[in-house]
């Protein structure tokens, strides 16, 4: 008798557990997103908040994303915000992902990138081919990778068109691949994230900045300080991002909608930056027209640049050999894949 009970008693558990589970994924679900740039930013306001639009529609309202309206942390703290909890989906700049990962830091390898629609799907297809299995990033779920826009120099006084230009001179920079190339060119630089740049450019303490597009220089406010934009083929470098979200968010999400969100990610985020490349186009021809030259940088200057940034691309194929990855076939891989995919 007593044993008859406490197997009653047991599938009894057994079926309410199991309908509990149920409960959990039927219930809706708010997602709290941090974008450290700011709500006014492009990538805000033509991407992400387009983006968590369509989650909530493509769930049916079970899955909704909230924006923070200010940043809740330090952009070198993404990463730590979601998988501490404070904060469920985020993107991090791969300079501060750094040194734990390093694969995707192959989009801001030098002379590699074309716009930004084209490099962001390039990311992912490279990342899905070449670089998912290594899971440098195993606390998180990696919902997409985008590049943004790439970056020219910005002359805030004289011409910087040649190596002599660059001796000497004071520079802002992003963290990374831009900040080293320019050290190397014997600059004095300043490395800090964008949404410091403007503190730095508009104090009066560097002559030239780089590492972002017109239309971020814009958006940061630090273009009106440029007179000259110089491009360089194929680019010095693009800053890259991964979006991630918290592991147990996401397996708090029902399996039918995370294939609802994943089908509006990875790619389909990606090809959403063609947003970004459109604003460009307007950016700079706004800046034009407000009397800023922007000019191909020279082909000896372009050449020497090159030579600087030799030294990055081998470092990057060690990092990639040291994780069993054919370095050579993903970079080659993610060139073809920015060009096919530019337009």
């Amino acid at each position: 008798m007593k044993t008859r009970r406490t197997i009653t008693r047991s599938l009894v558990a057994l079926s309410l557990a199991g309908g509990l589970t149920g409960l959990a994924y039927a219930q809706n679900q708010t997602l709290l997103m941090n974008t450290f740039i700011g709500i006014n930013h492009p990538v805000t306001t033509q991407i992400f908040k387009p983006w968590a639009d369509d989650v909530a529609k493509a769930t049916e309202g079970r899955v909704k994303v909230d924006i923070a309206p200010t940043s809740l942390a330090a952009p070198p703290q993404q990463l730590d915000g979601v998988t501490k909890g404070i904060f469920d989906i985020a993107y991090q700049f791969h300079g501060f992902l750094a040194p734990k990962v390093k694969l995707t830091n192959v989009a801001h390898l030098p002379f590699v990138n074309t716009t930004s629609k084209g490099s962001s799907i390039a990311l992912w297809r490279t990342y899905e081919k070449y670089f998912a299995k290594s899971n440098e990033l195993p606390d998180v779920q990696v919902l997409g990778m985008f590049v943004a826009l790439p970056g020219p120099i910005f002359a805030m006084k004289t011409p910087i068109n040649a190596m002599a230009d660059l001796k000497g001179t004071r520079m802002y920079a992003l963290p990374g691949v831009p900040a080293r190339i320019f050290e190397a060119a014997g600059a004095g630089v300043v490395a800090a994230p964008a949404v410091r740049s403007h503190e730095v450019i508009s104090g009066g303490t560097v002559d030239s900045f780089a590492g972002y597009s017109v239309m971020d220089a814009e958006a940061f406010k630090t273009l009106q300080y440029a007179k000259h934009v110089y491009d360089v083929p194929g680019h010095l470098s693009a800053p890259a991002f991964a979006l991630f979200i918290n592991k147990r968010k996401w397996g708090s999400i029902s399996a039918k909608d995370r294939e609802a969100i994943m089908k509006l990610s990875g790619e389909a985020l990606s090809a959403r930056f063609s947003a970004y490349d459109i604003i460009e186009v307007k950016a700079r021809a706004d800046a034009a027209a407000r009397g800023i030259s922007i000019q191909q940088a020279s082909p000896a200057f372009i050449d020497e640049l090159r030579k600087l940034a030799a030294p990055l691309e081998a470092a990057w194929l060690a990092d990639a050999a040291s994780l069993g990855v054919d370095g050579k076939a993903a970079l080659q891989f993610f060139k073809d894949e920015a060009v096919k995919n530019a337009k």
